[in-house]
């Protein structure tokens, strides 16, 4: 953690209970709902559903704010339910009370014998493809987790890089069944982050020691990477918005392995089941502002890294900026101790190792 951060713990607690110093873009959920569901310039007068399409992507045709979808999908008699809404389904914009809303025209699609065609499964509210690869591929696993779970020892060659070609050994309890081959990304508080390497086959289990067929490498695999069993994504196909919880964290990590993030990237925060996070709750980054030296002729930015400013800022007068929000996050898979989020608004680039905050909604 570096130095610009201490001061920044106190500054959120201050920001959570004065209503004097709110952040930009939490004042702007203070506004009513609509005022904020603002229409995009060029929104189309109808849209036909496509196959591929999400909740998300549509609301972003008409929505400066597609994160407001809820509100653009309020439940009226041609939209009972958002996440019903299929392929080949014709949706018209309408203005009710005078606020934008979708609503859905009466369709059937019938065979040629008069039956009715089943429709395909209802769109989502993100790209599932887009999303799969990436929360799939990661893991995020606590120090006590790993010191039991199995690891790849290499091949009989000794080599620290295995290549596939020969069977490789296997420490730990194993049973004959395949397992997912995953490397260390970087650590993280009380854990480390995981990626997906490969798929190992456990041919044969003599106790202490197994041995296995490597298959599906997608990274290179190396002495040290762990096995775990395969897990399915478990985000839901809909996911509504709806205002964080009563808490406040850090971003620890990134799933693109980039210091700055923006939107559609995933992170991972440092909260999560047993801190109340939920999937669909969304936060906001926020960055402590800087620190000014103010006692003098000219006024000077703090450098923490000087060692000169360091020592000096504790006689001499300092001016402590506002925090600032740069990103909106909405919680997409919730672990025990973490969560994954994904960036769906950013003012400026998010860094790994700002705080978040509850947005409220």
């Amino acid at each position: 953690m570096t130095k610009w951060q201490l001061p920044a713990i106190a500054l959120i607690g201050f920001l959570l209970v004065s209503p004097l110093h709110v952040v930009m873009a939490q004042s702007e959920t203070q506004q009513t709902k609509g005022d904020i569901l603002q229409l995009r310039e060029g929104a189309p007068q109808e849209y036909v559903v496509k196959k591929g399409d999400t909740l998300w992507g549509i609301s972003e045709l008409y929505l400066n704010d597609p994160w407001y979808w809820p509100e653009l999908w309020r439940i009226n008699e041609g939209v009972a339910n958002p996440h019903l809404i299929y392929p080949g389904d014709r949706l018209l914009l309408v203005w009710v009370d005078g606020k934008p809303q979708l609503t859905r025209k009466a369709h059937k699609t019938l065979l040629p014998e008069g039956q009715v065609k089943s429709k395909d499964n209802p769109i989502p509210t993100f790209s599932r493809d887009m999303l799969a690869p990436l929360l799939t591929e990661h893991r995020v696993i606590t120090a006590e987790a790993l010191k039991n779970t199995p690891q790849i020892l290499g091949d009989n060659r000794g080599a620290p890089r295995v290549n596939g070609m020969l069977p490789v050994f296997i420490k730990g309890d194993v049973e004959k069944t395949t397992y997912s081959a995953f490397t260390p990304v970087e650590p993280i508080d009380g854990g480390e982050l995981l990626r997906y390497v490969g798929d190992v086959t456990v041919t044969y289990n003599a106790g202490e020691l197994a041995e296995g067929e490597l298959s599906r490498i997608q990274r290179e695999i190396r002495r040290g990477d762990y096995l775990l069993t395969s897990q399915p994504l478990n985000i839901p196909d809909v996911i509504v918005p709806e205002s964080g919880g009563q808490l406040d964290g850090q971003i620890i990590a990134s799933l693109n392995n980039r210091k700055e993030q923006g939107p559609y990237d995933v992170v991972v925060l440092n909260r999560g089941r047993q801190h109340g996070v939920e999937v669909g709750q969304m936060y906001q980054a926020i960055r402590p502002g800087s620190t000014l030296f103010v006692d003098g002729e000219e006024i000077t930015l703090v450098n923490y890294y000087k060692p000169a400013d360091h020592i000096s800022r504790l006689w001499r007068n300092t001016l402590q900026l506002p925090v600032s929000a740069t990103s909106q996050m909405l919680v997409l898979e919730v672990q025990e101790q973490t969560s994954f989020a994904i960036v769906v608004r950013s003012r400026e680039w998010m860094s790994i190792g700002d705080y978040f905050i509850p947005l409220k909604l």
